[in-house]
C-alpha cells in the first residue's frame, strides 16, 4: 500500500480521536456542572436559571468540539479529492475503454495521486512505467496522452504518444481504432490540421475494412470534404 496514503490516514485517525477528546472532554465538564447544579438548585425558585444554564453548558459542548471536528471533516474531504475521487474515475474510465487485464496497482496508484496534486510530469512518468510492465493495456498510455493534451497543452505531444501507442502493439481492432480517431480529433481540434485528420481517417478505412470503424471515418471524411 502506498506509504503517503497510511501516512495521510493515520493523521486523519488521530485527527478523529482528538475530535472525540475533545467532545468527550466537554461532555464530561458539563455533566459534572449539571450534577452540581441540581444538588444547589434546592427548590424551584431556580428552574429558570438552571435551564438557562443548561442551554449554556450545551453550547460549550458545541464550541469545544467544532474547531477540529471543522478541520477533521476539511482534512477528510482533502483525502476523499487525491485519492478516492481519482479511482472512481480511474473505475469509469475502465468502463469506458473496455481494459480488464491486470495492472500495477500501486503504480496507478501513486500516478493519480501526483495527478490530482498537479505534478503532471511525475504522473506521466508513474503512468508509463505501469505501461511499459503491460503494453497490452491501453488505460495507461491513454492517460498520459490526456495529460499532454489537456493539462500540459501540447496536443502535438499528444499525438505523439498516441502514435508511439498504436504503433507498439498488435492491438485489437476496437483498441486501434480508438488511436486513430483520438489522433484524428486532436489534429482537427486541436493542431486545427485538417489535413492529417484526413490522413488518419483514412488510414482507419484502410486497416480495418469493411466495419463500422471504417463507416465511420468515411462519414467523417464527407464531413471534412475529403470524399
Amino acid at each position: 500500500m502506498n506509504r503517503k496514503f497510511l501516512i495521510h490516514m493515520t493523521v486523519l485517525l488521530v485527527m478523529i480521536i482528538v475530535t472525540v477528546g475533545s467532545w468527550a472532554g466537554a461532555n464530561a465538564k458539563a455533566e459534572q456542572a449539571k450534577k452540581d447544579a441540581e444538588e444547589a438548585y434546592l427548590n424551584d425558585e431556580y428552574a429558570e436559571t438552571y435551564i438557562g444554564d443548561e442551554a449554556d453548558r450545551t453550547g460549550d459542548v458545541m464550541i469545544a468540539t467544532a474547531v477540529p471536528f471543522m478541520i477533521t471533516v476539511l482534512y477528510a474531504g482533502i483525502l476523499g479529492v487525491i485519492y478516492f475521487l481519482p479511482a472512481a474515475a480511474e473505475k469509469v474510465s475502465e468502463e469506458v475503454y473496455g481494459s480488464t487485464e491486470e495492472i500495477d496497482e500501486d503504480g496507478m496508484h501513486d500516478a493519480r495521486a501526483a495527478f490530482a496534486t498537479g505534478e503532471y510530469t511525475e504522473a506521466i512518468r508513474l503512468y508509463r512505467e505501469v505501461w511499459e510492465q503491460d503494453k497490452a493495456n491501453r488505460f495507461p498510455i491513454v492517460e498520459v496522452a490526456k495529460i499532454q493534451h489537456d493539462n500540459l497543452e501540447s496536443p502535438s505531444l499528444a499525438v505523439d504518444t498516441l502514435r508511439e501507442a498504436l504503433e507498439s502493439n498488435d492491438w485489437r481492432e476496437n483498441d486501434a481504432a480508438f488511436f486513430m480517431f483520438r489522433i484524428a480529433d486532436i489534429y482537427e481540434h486541436g493542431l486545427e490540421q485538417q489535413e492529417g485528420a484526413i490522413q488518419i481517417l483514412r488510414q482507419v478505412i484502410e486497416e480495418l475494412p469493411g466495419g463500422r470503424h471504417a463507416a465511420n471515418a468515411t462519414h467523417k471524411l464527407r464531413e471534412l470534404g475529403a470524399i
